[in-house]
């Protein structure tokens, strides 16, 4: 809530200095002493998000580095004057937790080349540019880590990954 407030004073004030600095410090710790006491707000640290920064900052410089593989080989696939070979890619993924279904498919969107086409459940249609940029969309980095999570916390389906995989 204190950081709200500061960052609301300096977006209102429209520029920058120490003394604006300053000043935004001092009024938004009253402006949070005044909610906490008289609007009964207290604060409460949700532990679970706190133990989980480690892995998300993992998760985000992984995907980092799969952009930037992706826009790599999207790069040598337009030099190489050869024709892409575009393909819709079906495939399973025994992830349970909603959140995770839907990282994976951003993830997959975000990486240049593969857009994630529709998501029911733990099925994945996923259209690519080229079919080495498939390779390994079933099982790859980002499913490993999510699932890593999901076995973490007990999460993860008793039943074998579906091998469902069709190429149109």
């Amino acid at each position: 809530m204190f950081i709200c407030f500061f960052a609301l004073w300096v977006v209102l004030n429209g520029k920058w200095t120490t003394e604006i600095g300053v000043f935004g410090v001092i009024f938004a710790a009253l402006a949070y002493a005044f909610v906490w006491k008289y609007m009964g707000y207290s604060p409460k640290v949700d532990w679970t998000l706190v133990r989980r920064l480690p892995w998300a900052i993992g998760y985000g410089c992984t995907l980092v580095r799969e952009i930037v593989l992706a826009n790599v080989a999207v790069i040598r696939m337009i030099f190489r004057k050869e024709e892409p070979q575009p393909q819709l890619v079906q495939f399973d993924v025994p992830l349970v937790k909603n959140r995770h279904r839907v990282a994976l498919a951003n993830s997959i969107t975000l990486t240049p080349g593969t857009i994630t086409v529709d998501l029911q459940e733990s099925h994945y249609v996923v259209h690519a540019l080229d079919a080495s940029l498939v390779e390994g969309l079933d099982d790859g980095v980002f499913v490993q880590k999510l699932m890593r999570m999901e076995r973490r916390h007990g999460m993860l389906k008793e039943e074998t990954k579906g091998e469902t995989r069709n190429e149109h």
